[in-house]
This record gives C-alpha cells, sequence and structure tokens, in this order.
C-alpha cells in the first residue's frame, strides 16, 4: 500500500458510490432502501476496522416534514389570499375577523418557512408520519494508543434526496420559480397589511388597495402555488435520485480515508481517534447530524472534536465553508483556517466562502453546538445544481477522479499535521 493518497484510493470510493448505486439505488430519508445503503457502508468499515469498531445508532425522524413545511406555508398562503379576497363579502362576519385571520396565516406562512427550512428548527416534524434512519461510526486510532484525548471526524451522509421536480423540468428556469415564491408569499403578507390598516382606519380605499386582485393572482401568487404544490417527487421504493454526488461520494470518502489509514497507522496523530461517520437523514433537515450531537455532546466536547464534512464532491475547486445553514450558523474560523493551511500545504485548489440560501450540511449541528467542524463542498453553482442536483440524473456518471482525489488528499495533509488549530 502506498505511503500517500494516490488515484487508486479515489477509484476506490468512485467503485464504491457505482456499487451501492447499482445493487441499492436511491434511498430517500426513512425508506429501507436508505438503511441498505448504510448497510453497505457498514460492511465495507467493518471489513477493514472489524465488526467491534464499526456502531450504528439508529434514530427517528419525520422524513416528509422539512419539505412538507412548505407546502403547509403555501397552504397557508392559498387560504390568506382567499380570505383577502373574501373581506366584507362573506354575510354575517365582520371584515376585521377574516382581515386579522389572513395576516395571521400570512405571517404564519413566513415563519413557518424561516424556522423550518432557513433555521433547521423541527416546528411541524410532529405533524408528519416518524420513521427509523441510522448513522454508521467507524473509529480507529494507533494500535499503541491507550488514551484518547482528541477526535477527528470526517463525514458524508448516506440518504438520497427527493427529486425536484421543477429543477428537472425547467432548468434555469427554477431559479426564477424560487423567486416566484419568495416573491408571492411576500406580496400576500403585504396586501394583508394593508388591508388591516384599512380596517383599522375604517377607510374604504385602503382596504381596496389591500385587496388582491387578477394581476396578483397571475403572477405572482397562482404560479407560486402551482410551483410548491408539485415542488417534488419520487418517494416511493427509495426514490428516484441515486444522490451519487449527493452524497453517496462523501460516504465512500469516508470508507476510502479509513481503508488508507489502516494500512498506514502511523500517520494518525498520536492520541487521536479517526471517527469515519455516515450520516443518515440529512437530506430531511441533518437530522442525524443533530441526533449525534445531542447523544454525544458531553463527549466531543471533552475530546475537542474537530469536524471536517464532505458535501457533494463534484468539482476540482474545493469550497471551504464559513458558515452553515443557509448562512445562519458561523462554522469556527481556527477549524477554517486549518483547513486552509492545510489546502495549501496540499496543492489542492479552494476557496472560502459562507453557505448561501439552500446550502447546509451535516456540519452544521456541531458548529451550532460549539464545536469545531466545517464543510468540503467541491460543487460548482449553479451549472451542477442545473445539471444533476436533486435529480435522477445524480448518478455515477455525474462523477469524475479529481475532485474525489483532492478531497482525499487535502484531508489526508489535515489528518498527518495533527488537524491543529492554529
Amino acid at each position: 500500500m502506498p505511503e500517500t493518497i494516490t488515484s487508486k484510493d479515489a477509484q476506490y470510493a468512485f467503485d464504491l458510490v457505482k456499487a451501492i448505486c447499482s445493487e441499492v439505488g436511491p434511498g430517500i430519508a426513512g425508506s429501507s432502501q436508505e438503511r441498505e445503503r448504510a448497510d453497505y457502508i457498514q460492511k465495507e468499515l467493518v471489513s477493514y476496522l472489524g465488526a467491534g469498531n464499526v456502531v450504528v445508532e439508529e434514530f427517528t425522524l419525520a422524513p416528509a416534514a422539512l419539505l412538507g413545511s412548505q407546502l403547509i406555508s403555501t397552504l397557508c398562503m392559498l387560504t390568506a389570499v382567499i380570505l383577502n379576497i373574501a373581506t366584507g363579502l362573506i354575510t354575517g362576519i365582520q371584515p376585521w375577523l377574516t382581515v386579522i385571520v389572513a395576516l395571521v396565516l400570512s405571517i404564519s406562512s413566513v415563519l413557518l418557512f424561516i424556522f423550518e427550512f432557513i433555521l433547521g428548527l423541527e416546528v411541524v416534524d410532529s405533524l408528519f408520519k416518524k420513521k427509523a434512519s441510522v448513522n454508521v461510526i467507524g473509529t480507529l486510532r494507533r494500535p499503541e494508543t491507550k488514551n484518547v484525548k482528541r477526535v477527528l471526524i470526517l463525514s458524508g451522509h448516506h440518504d438520497s434526496a427527493v427529486e425536484f421536480t421543477w429543477l428537472r423540468l425547467t432548468g434555469y428556469g427554477y431559479f426564477i420559480l424560487i423567486a416566484t415564491w419568495a416573491i408571492a408569499i411576500t406580496t400576500v403578507l403585504v396586501m394583508n397589511t394593508i388591508q388591516l390598516w384599512g380596517v383599522i382606519a375604517d377607510d374604504a380605499d385602503i382596504i381596496r388597495i389591500g385587496t388582491i386582485g387578477w394581476i396578483l393572482l397571475v403572477y405572482p401568487i397562482v404560479p407560486a402555488l402551482i410551483f410548491a404544490v408539485f415542488f417534488e417527487g419520487g418517494r416511493k421504493n427509495g426514490g428516484t435520485v441515486p444522490g451519487a454526488v449527493d452524497n453517496l461520494a462523501a460516504s465512500a470518502l469516508t470508507v476510502a480515508m479509513c481503508r488508507f489509514l489502516v494500512n498506514n497507522p502511523g500517520y494518525i496523530p498520536a492520541d487521536t481517534e479517526i471517527r469515519c461517520i455516515s450520516f443518515g437523514g440529512e437530506e430531511a433537515g441533518v437530522r442525524g447530524s443533530r441526533r449525534y450531537v445531542i447523544r454525544h455532546l458531553d463527549e466531543l466536547q471533552r475530546l475537542d472534536a474537530q469536524v471536517l464534512n464532505f458535501e457533494m464532491v463534484a468539482h476540482p475547486v474545493i469550497t471551504i465553508l464559513k458558515s452553515e445553514a443557509n448562512g445562519t450558523i458561523k462554522n469556527s474560523a481556527e477549524m477554517v483556517q486549518s483547513v486552509v493551511a492545510a489546502a495549501e500545504r496540499a496543492g489542492v485548489p479552494y476557496k472560502v466562502r459562507p453557505a448561501s440560501l439552500g446550502i447546509g450540511s451535516d456540519a452544521g449541528p456541531f458548529s451550532q453546538a460549539g464545536l469545531k467542524a466545517t464543510t468540503l463542498l467541491p460543487f460548482k453553482f449553479p451549472q451542477q445544481t442545473v445539471a444533476f442536483y436533486h435529480q435522477r440524473k445524480d448518478t455515477p456518471a455525474a462523477l469524475t477522479l479529481e475532485p474525489l482525489l483532492n478531497v482525499l488528499t487535502l484531508t489526508f495533509e489535515w489528518i498527518r499535521s495533527s488537524g491543529d488549530i492554529e
């Protein structure tokens, strides 16, 4: 076995992704197929670490809640629109009542989207069916290590996404549709606010200004409603998205790094434990990593855990994220700098930027808990988003060896230098 990362290690990860896609197929969170994908990764880790060093932790989640919250938000918007138009027209109901209910629903529509989708809070999860998922954890250290003083975590996720229907059908038009939906919920909120102002002032002209008419129904409201109602597809039998890039490649890279270190244990820093983790339920709102952090927080704090998460490894230039959860959670600046230093020593192309809207990964729960974490995101936006992101085209054909090799090379350098925070 060579003592440096080579293209053979990247090829191993690539072949592992192909095998899982071929033998198991897609596996959305909570499905039996997701469990089969986890089992495949578990067997690979056991083959290198032994059964005693691989643990499977089960947890429960509501897989449909994250995207379901957008549908609930849209239904709130629809009801608010109906009440807005009907204000003063329903016999026996005072206008102020319909106006207030419409405004409350408008506010709820916006807040639900912010709390559940942007911030990742499990606001409506209790309304959805619960299912089981698993995290797979493999651990290794130098043979002579007795007392572990630090933990370095490498992670990815094995669940795949439901398909974004409009992204597949419209390509770049998807971004216009997303903007249309955002404009619609904002417009409805503004119109209902104006209408309430008119009712309070007892001014019929202001009420009329705040009443939604045909122009706003034609755009943006009706297109937004159609977009949201048919936003996703393919939940049966594990879904339709193979998830080779998002995110089997990442889980395969953690196994590949484990395989390399088992054969070259001298590169594992002294008094350090390496944990190679494949999370479940990431596409349902980072549920697997969140459950892991909650379960192990005291231990992770005591052992000064440092997390290097991999996400969507499909482009040679590695983005190192300064933040998570749509930019609402900051990653450790010291952790980011340690990864930047490793990238420079390794000679791999990289850039550093914050997470934008729509970007969230399994590093988020760690950073939110005050732990040292960041994500490597080698993905080209928007080109690769349109090409295969959350679509049935996310197959092994979307992968190439160079991004896989770059991530392994950077990770190897980060581990070899002890993952020290500089």
